[in-house]
């Protein structure tokens, strides 16, 4: 019986071990103190040099060689407003999963068909404002204009 005893022993002290264990995990894991799976660290980096040059038909904004946190084209066009201290409206589009500015500064889409389209370096953006991720020496420009995927 003795041994009989000693195994039930070790083993209720190795359940007693585990049951603590995977408290303790669960604890602190629910307390955000330790995690079992890595989380993305920050990528958000310096961006150096940036310009944002904003054409409508009666007025230009132009913010130049400026540093920022600020990792994508709608996160400078806001940092650009707050500077410049104007409105920015947006819309969110969920299967772009992108912003799409309805108006810069009071002027609105759709004013003689016209709508705010951006371009980086010169060239024509292929995804939505707030997936654009900015790169050192990139120029963006906002321009009001007619667009061919509207027509």
């Amino acid at each position: 019986m003795n041994k009989k005893w000693e195994r039930i022993t070790r083993f209720g002290i190795f359940l007693i071990a585990v049951i603590v264990l995977a408290s303790l995990v669960l604890t602190v894991s629910m307390t955000n103190c330790f995690s079992l799976f890595a989380e993305p660290k920050n990528t958000h980096k310096l961006v150096e040099n940036v310009s944002m040059k904003i054409v409508s038909p009666d007025w230009n904004i132009t913010y130049m060689n400026v540093n920022t946190n600020n990792a994508t084209v709608a996160d400078l066009l806001f940092e650009c407003a707050s500077h410049y201290n104007f409105e920015v409206e947006t819309e969110y589009w969920r299967g772009y999963d992108s912003y799409f500015i309805e108006s810069i500064n009071g002027i609105e889409n759709g004013k003689n068909d016209d709508y705010w389209q951006f371009y980086v370096n010169g060239k024509y953006a292929d995804v939505g404002c707030s997936k654009y991720i900015l790169h050192d020496n990139d120029v963006v420009e906002w321009r009001f204009e007619s667009s061919s995927w509207m027509n």
